[in-house]
């Protein structure tokens, strides 16, 4: 849809859809930045090698949550889960074929559909969902139905297949671009045009691979020869293989990943090093974008009545653990960068927090946030009183899932496009103040839940002491059998979360 079309179809929802601002008071309107595949390798997460100037700007107004996780290391069901507050057992969606709209969630209200419920005109653009999971984009989830968020068809690799890129803008498409110049456009129309609050979801792709980026971001960094590799890339000691994920193995996806490897084979430091340094580049042409978009917002002068909120759909692994990409329930697959500015709000002025998060909790967090009532149904915790004081946080315990399909326990699928009856294997895992505990399941295909009677599986890591500015430290070794009190402990913790999860659905 052209801009002038799209002006054209704001203004006639927004004369059938809203009253004049005279009848309902001024609610704070919500900025809602999703990034994918992007790690807390942030100057604010303690990264200074990384340049994000405008990310380290916005944070400085904002509480950040040091430990916040996603439910889920993939990208089309992290975005389920978030974009609903329910958990990926209540979506269904464990791959790239389900989504709630067509499982179990045909009503339920997703977030930026309950801000338009609630007065708001609610508009997205760029990647929140992952691309037609939800169809089309969830038109349900928006005011603006007749133009749902902005999907570019345009190639997105990089030329002869390569992992990584430093392009010429004028001459190559970026998507990020275009997706910025569309929320920047929906801003605009939205400051001189509506009188109601708004709910503007602005998704960036990078920095997924490949690590695309225009020309003058990958010169930000040394040469590859002096960039740093992960110091542990050996596969943790003593953990099990089916825990074990590479996306990259074998070379077969880009032309300049040749190395074949297996659990025991780490890449070599010198494609590591160019891998890394494309990595950055791209979260730096990220940040750059942000900045754009939060600009916008000051030159608008809607900065004192927005909430902000900054967040990555998931982690991923740079050969930490000898693991590459996301799909996994280690920290760095599942841990993410978020952070939350609220005008008049004391704590938003750089204050970290260590309370344990969860990415379900942004949703009823970002309600309260506004001022609007309590979702019902959802799964996730609002984290406002975090907000309020130094709390210890509204829950002791964050959970990840993740499933993996096959029968040979060393090369073992991400069940991808697996139908969900045919998974083989659920791994839950269970984040607490100072231990991860993951423990693998095999899966009932029928009911569609994980046998905790037939576990194949176990994994314990030690947290304590962990700042998370450290991403080599920790998790290099299962002391399940070391610990074996700690770790039946949290088996049971773990296990009484996955029963209450399914008496629900029961």
């Amino acid at each position: 849809m052209e801009p002038k079309s799209f002006v054209v179809c704001l203004a006639l929802l927004a004369g059938v859809l809203w009253t004049p601002a005279a009848s309902q008071s001024r609610k704070k309107n919500v900025l809602y930045i999703v990034v994918d595949d992007l790690r807390p390798d942030l100057e604010p997460y303690g990264q200074g090698y990384v340049h994000t100037p405008n990310i380290a700007a916005l944070a400085n107004k904002s509480l950040i949550f040091d430990r916040a996780y996603c439910q889920f290391a993939f990208c089309a069901p992290s975005r389920n889960s978030f974009m609903t507050g329910r958990r990926p057992d209540a979506t269904e969606c464990w791959n790239f074929i389900d989504n709630f709209r067509e499982t179990t969630g045909q009503n339920w209200i997703s977030m930026p559909e309950y801000f338009k419920h609630n007065g708001y005109f609610s508009s997205g653009v760029g990647k929140l969902y992952h691309p037609d999971l939800p169809p089309n984009g969830d038109p349900p989830s928006w005011s603006d139905v007749a133009d749902y968020p902005y999907d570019n068809p345009k190639p997105l690799h990089c030329p002869n297949n390569t992992a990584w890129c430093s392009l010429d803008p004028k001459t190559y498409n970026f998507s990020d671009i275009e997706t910025l110049d569309e929320g920047l456009r929906r801003m605009r129309y939205a400051a001189k045009n509506l009188s109601q609050p708004f709910f503007l979801g602005v998704g960036f792709h990078k920095p997924h691979l490949p690590f695309r980026s225009p020309t003058g971001f990958i010169e930000m960094y040394p040469p590859a020869e002096n960039i740093s590799v992960a110091q542990d890339k050996a596969f943790p000691k003593g953990a099990p293989t089916i825990a074990w994920n590479n996306c990259l193995a074998g070379g077969h996806r880009y032309q300049d990943v040749t190395q074949a490897r297996d659990y025991l084979l780490p890449m070599e430091d010198d494609e590591a090093r160019r891998l890394r340094r494309g990595y950055y580049a791209a979260i730096s042409f990220t940040d750059s974008l942000v900045g754009k978009l939060l600009a916008e917002l000051k030159e608008l002068g809607l900065e004192e009545n927005t909430i902000v909120s900054f967040h990555a759909d998931h982690g991923w692994q740079l050969g930490e653990h000898n693991m590459w990409c996301k799909m996994s329930n280690f920290e760095l697959g599942v841990r993410v960068p978020w952070m939350v500015h609220v005008p008049d709000v004391e704590r938003c002025s750089g204050t970290h927090t260590t309370a344990l998060a969860e990415l379900v909790d942004v949703y009823p967090t970002l309600a309260e946030l506004a001022g609007l009532p309590a979702p019902s149904n959802v799964d996730g915790n609002s984290q406002a009183p975090v907000f309020k004081s130094d709390s210890p946080g509204v829950k002791n315990a964050s959970f990840s899932q993740f499933p993996k399909c096959g029968k040979k326990m060393t090369d073992l699928g991400t069940c991808v496009q697996v139908d969900k009856h045919k998974i083989d294997f659920m791994g839950y895992s269970i984040r607490t103040d100072k231990y991860r505990y993951t423990e693998w399941f095999r899966w009932n295909g029928t009911a569609l839940r994980a046998e905790l009677s037939e576990t194949v599986a176990k994994e314990l890591y030690d947290h304590n002491d962990d700042t998370g500015a450290n991403f080599n430290t920790y998790e290099n070794e299962n002391i399940v059998t070391q610990q074996a009190e700690i770790a039946s402990q949290l088996s049971t913790q773990l296990k009484d979360f996955i029963r209450s999860q399914y008496s629900g659905s029961d």
